[in-house]
């Protein structure tokens, strides 16, 4: 007895159809619309939430431990006397005046204020611990010539006048003040305001003053000599 044979049936692909079935067939797969699956979207959902849980926790952890993303901690809140504030001001200022003058004038006059060789001392000097206008002019314009420093001559030599300096009000201030109050000087600072107002009174001056023409300026600084 003979198997019977199956129909083979063959299914149609897009190269069999003509341009109106697969109009029909695209219309019929847009009508038919598949519910979806059972708890498709909460389980996603639970986890977004787990994960985002997760982060905001660990952000509050990381802020606290960070100082609130800080790169620098903060620095302790401490309250400071009027009298405080004003030391640390006054330190502060004092050492940016020491810093330019270790790189300015410290080749000529020595870390310590003593001078060396033809540059006088500044310790202890009437050209420095007195009107500080006699200084300040210094630094602004230069000094050249000869002059008497704690008995003796400096000067001497041409080639060791001092140059203008090119600084403003404010590092001439503090290195002005460091030298005032440094190496045994215990004279006042000297502020921003002074040095522009210094600046303004020496601005006719062309050339570097002598030291006759400052001791003739301020001749009570200059009293007994």
């Amino acid at each position: 007895m003979s198997t019977p044979k199956k129909k083979v049936v063959k299914k149609a692909t897009c190269s069999d159809m003509n341009d109106t079935d697969l109009v029909e067939v695209h219309a019929k797969l847009g009508r038919e619309k598949h519910p979806p699956t059972k708890h498709f979207l909460q389980a996603p959902l639970v986890f977004v939430f787990l994960f985002g849980c997760l982060i905001f926790f660990c952000a509050i952890q990381l802020a606290h431990s960070t100082n609130n993303f800080q790169i620098h901690p903060p620095e302790p809140d401490i309250k400071l006397t009027p009298e405080e504030m004003e030391a640390k001001r006054i330190e502060r200022k004092l050492a940016g005046g020491k810093r330019l003058f270790n790189s300015r004038c410290a080749s000529c006059h020595n870390p310590d204020g003593m001078g060396k060789d033809l540059f006088p001392p500044l310790a202890g000097s009437k050209w420095v611990a007195t009107d500080p206008a006699i200084i300040t002019k210094i630094v602004l314009k230069g000094l050249k010539g000869e002059i008497e420093v704690l008995g003796k001559k400096y000067g001497t030599v041409a080639t060791v006048n001092m140059p203008p300096q090119p600084l403003n009000d404010r590092e001439i201030a503090n290195i002005v003040s460091y030298a005032r109050k440094s190496w045994g000087n215990d004279a006042s600072e000297v502020t921003e305001g002074q040095v522009a107002t210094f600046r303004e009174e020496a601005a006719s001056q062309k050339e570097q003053w002598t030291g006759d023409q400052l001791k003739d300026m301020y001749k009570d600084s200059f009293s007994g000599d």
